[in-house]
């Protein structure tokens, strides 16, 4: 019940601004969402709000922007990340409703030449050199079997724990190659989900994966990362 309150209380926010602003309202999940787009949109034509709680601060952008739609309330847009929503069918369409281009923020930032200039700078000339082969790639390859199995946490109600998780223990530095039965075993760990059985999620992680899916929608940002 709190949660449906707060979404009321944010958009009563938003209307009471409508009074001293005749802008467009740029719904955004949380501050760090808001530092990164604010350099892309101006300030006199367009306000940034952020929206952020439980169950998360995608749903809760969505939700206040649904309540505004359903009051008429004109000049409101709100940005999201896209998560699995280009794998799956998502319940929540309105032109007024934005998604990142890939999975997330990050993964938007990662397929950039923002990262190629990172690289650049802060990169060794001879490790790059030595290595070969092209980093994004390799990351995707990596982040492919993680992004799976929060996608079946979410799809089949598991509720499974990923932050936090310790990707030493699951992800072989030499190789960069990952361990999906560590892998699931840490994830389990974290979640405190024993009695889940490792084969069981493997099996549906397998029966997720898919040659036909985008890299970049399966792979979570903060993954990669």
């Amino acid at each position: 019940m709190r949660e449906f309150l707060s979404d009321d209380r944010d958009a009563n926010k938003i209307r009471l601004l409508r009074s001293t602003f005749s802008g467009t309202f740029l719904l955004v999940e949380g501050s760090s969402d808001k530092i990164f787009y604010q350099r892309f949109v101006d300030k006199h034509a367009c306000e940034l709000v952020c929206v952020s709680g439980k169950p998360s601060s995608k749903l809760r952008v969505i939700a206040v922007l649904e309540i505004l739609e359903k009051s008429s309330f004109q000049g409101v847009l709100a940005i999201v990340d896209a998560d699995f929503d280009r794998l799956e069918t998502s319940p929540h369409n309105s032109l007024n409703l934005l998604r990142t281009d890939s999975h997330d923020l990050e993964t938007m930032l990662l397929h950039s030449p923002a990262l190629d200039k990172v690289i650049a700078e802060f990169g060794s000339q001879e490790k790059i050199a030595k290595f070969n082969r092209d980093v994004r790639t390799v990351l995707l390859a990596a982040g492919m079997s993680v992004g799976y199995l929060l996608w079946v946490s979410q799809c089949d109600g598991l509720n499974l724990t990923f932050d936090g998780i310790t990707f030493s223990k699951f992800f072989d530095d030499p190789t960069l190659q990952i361990d999906e039965l560590k892998l699931i075993q840490e994830v389990k760990n974290k979640s405190q989900a024993l009695s889940w059985k490792d084969e069981d999620l493997q099996q549906r992680l397998t029966n997720k994966r898919s040659n036909s899916h985008d890299r970049w929608q399966v792979c979570c940002g903060h993954h990669l990362v």
